[in-house]
């Protein structure tokens, strides 16, 4: 009797797209691991690159791990992402001194959104053109720093992408599986990212213009409804845990206006409108209009001062920008730039061209001295979307509304360069798309695409290699410092560079 013999050519042939997905899974890990064995903060919970919330997610993480249960206090963060590092630590135990088992679990997790992502990219751009995307998402500088830190965008990414991806599947019609797993999707990305949920009027508006106009409207619209409710119903139980403690809160405070105790995610809306949008507003993140109410920068619903934005805060925003225009006009501008600054990112652990000397905006990643490759990336992202709303290419249009939707997100409220690398999945697509319609009647071109993608993977790939072989690289920082400690402020601006 003969044994069967396993022929990996053969497996090839017969699998291309299950190949495919784990040698994009596995390639993007390696790049993954390769930055973190060279970066000097392998250990700590954040990054020299990015710090962000990490002492937050990981109080948070340590509180429910231990089963503590936590002080009422303002539901300000959403919560998903701590829960999931949380239950990191359960499983890993809790961190000893180092963060480095957990910074490899997300890496794991980006390496599957990167290999995901490229298997649905297919179907839009093609094979070729969606290898190349693969190679631009895994080796993106700012996805290398993002996915090795405790950023809640490494998270929220996957959900962005599944939402593009069930869109996409369902863009003519759909089904009842298919609302059950989009509301599903969107639930928890809005527990990641409260603004996901705000996503909704950009995709029923893209499923409006993409409904197959045979089927019954009722039917259509009975869907789409569910799909809403199903995300609702996965925001239910926080935000009846967000209604107890607002009662408690509100309870503490007899004497002040109450606080709505409708929170579906958190509260932060309208505080967070008046902090950007004010006389001392910088585009970015800033906590100066709450350091000067008091409290020593900390968020109190007691403080009368504080509680009146956490009502109002909407109004108060409005009436500066109505009263300044030109100013409010500038600041509109400025939050654009620190947004487009997610384009000067460059490639590799050595963020090519851009390098590695540069600054860091409070709870904002690092963005290079050498900001020139936003441009013609910008210029490129306009042409896809300007492309998008033309007939051949009118799949891409829910790429350009998911864009919209966060620029307005942006223009209402702070401009963050890591607001732009959450756009991955549909930034990489209009990016790709007015050179995949140059090429489309040049089909040699086009073929040459994975080959291209491969050596460029590969030579980020060696030199990451080689540069974890010397050990990790040292960086000198500067900034503001603390009186009584002398250290650094993480929260304010902070300035890198390679040590010599």
């Amino acid at each position: 009797m003969r044994l069967p013999f396993f022929s990996i050519p053969g497996f090839l042939r017969r699998n291309p797209v299950a190949v495919g997905v784990l040698g994009t899974f596995l390639l993007s890990l390696v790049l993954r691991l390769l930055f973190l064995e060279a970066s000097m903060d392998r250990h700590w919970p954040f990054s020299i690159f990015f710090y962000g919330d990490s002492r937050f997610f990981h109080t948070q993480a340590l509180d429910w791990a231990r089963g503590r249960p936590a002080q009422a206090s303002l539901p300000y963060h959403p919560p998903l992402f701590p829960w999931s590092l949380g239950l990191l630590y359960q499983l890993l135990g809790e961190p000893r001194g180092s963060a480095h088992p957990y910074k490899l679990s997300l890496a794991l997790l980006n390496s599957a959104t990167v290999a995901f992502t490229w298997w649905w990219w297919r179907r839009v751009l093609g094979e070729g053109w969606s290898l190349l995307g693969a190679v631009l998402f895994s080796a993106s500088f700012g996805w290398l720093v993002l996915s090795t830190t405790y950023s809640n965008e490494v998270l929220y990414v996957f959900f962005l992408s599944a939402t593009c991806w069930l869109m996409l599947e369902h863009r003519s019609g759909l089904s009842w599986k298919g609302a059950v797993l989009l509301g599903g999707v969107m639930g928890l990305g809005a527990l990641t990212r409260a603004e996901h949920l705000h996503l909704w009027p950009f995709l029923l508006l893209y499923a409006w213009l993409y409904r197959d106009r045979q089927a019954p409207l009722r039917a259509r619209l009975v869907r789409w409804a569910g799909a809403v409710g199903v995300s609702l119903v996965v925001l239910a139980p926080w935000a009846l845990h967000n209604a107890r403690v607002l009662q408690e809160l509100n309870a503490r405070t007899p004497g002040l206006e109450p606080l709505p105790v409708l929170a579906p995610v958190t509260v932060y809306g309208p505080i967070n409108f008046a902090m950007a949008n004010h006389a001392g507003a910088t585009g970015g993140f800033t906590p100066e209009l709450i350091n000067r109410l008091g409290q020593d920068g900390r968020l109190d619903a007691a403080n009368p001062a504080q509680r009146h934005l956490l009502l109002h805060g909407y109004e108060e925003g409005l009436r500066w920008m109505s009263e300044h225009p030109a100013d409010a006009a500038r600041l509109l501008a400025a939050k654009l730039g620190r947004w487009q600054d997610g384009l000067s990112l460059g490639f590799g652990v050595s963020n090519l061209p851009g390098g590695l000397q540069g600054a860091r905006a409070p709870v904002d990643v690092f963005v290079p001295e050498s900001t020139w490759l936003k441009w013609p990336l910008t210029l490129l992202l306009l042409l896809g979307a300007g492309l998008s709303l033309l007939a051949p290419y009118r799949t891409f249009s829910l790429f350009t509304l998911v864009l919209l939707h966060r620029a307005l997100i942006t223009l209402a409220f702070f401009g963050y360069t890591r607001g732009m690398l959450v756009l991955f999945p549909v930034l990489v697509p209009l990016i790709l798309l007015p050179a995949k319609a140059f090429v489309s009647s040049r089909p040699a071109l086009t073929g040459r695409l994975p080959v291209l993608a491969s050596c460029a993977l590969l030579l980020l790939w060696l030199e990451a290699g080689t540069l974890a072989l010397h050990g990790p690289r040292d960086f000198m920082a500067s900034g503001s410092t603390d009186r009584m400690s002398g250290k650094l402020i993480q929260d304010d601006w902070v300035k890198l560079w390679p040590r010599p």
